[in-house]
């Protein structure tokens, strides 16, 4: 297995792998911020076995005027549905967590829906806690995610 950076040809394959998340993203959409991405603070890191992309992680950087810390937030994570549970997920984790580490942020956080529980259990077994509560306030509607249209 191979951990690399994403580069703009596997946006294919990332946007049928957001699909799974229930993100809607078209390859289009995706080729469009894609360079804008590139430019921010973030890392996109995706797995790959025998030449195929099996799995995806997004990473961005925070540094508040509030804290004396960076800190790093992972804003997309998915490993194929078909193909969990044989390390790629765990491997793509430990990566962003000596990124950040080697970047010098003070802690890494994520968000999950409720619904994933699966997930949950994951992210306890690579060392994550809960911790309660997050607030969202959406300013514009959103399109429907296949999850919420069932």
């Amino acid at each position: 297995m191979e951990i690399r950076n994403a580069q703009r040809g596997d946006l294919p394959r990332i946007a049928a792998l957001f699909w799974q998340l229930g993100y809607p993203n078209t390859v289009a959409s995706l080729e469009q911020r894609w360079p804008e991405f590139e430019r921010r603070d973030g890392d996109c890191w995706v797995a790959e076995v025998a030449g195929q992309i099996v799995g995806v992680l997004t990473q961005n950087y925070v540094l508040p005027l509030s804290t004396t810390g960076e800190y790093a937030v992972v804003s997309a994570f998915v490993v194929d549905e078909t193909l969990r549970r044989l390390g790629a997920g765990r491997a793509l984790m430990a990566h962003a967590e000596a990124r950040a580490q080697a970047r010098g942020c003070t802690h890494t956080e994520l968000s999950s829906s409720m619904r994933r529980q699966p997930a949950h259990l994951f992210y306890e077994r690579v060392g994550y806690r809960e911790v309660p509560k997050r607030f969202v306030k959406d300013y514009a509607p959103r399109a429907a995610a296949p999850e919420d249209m069932q």
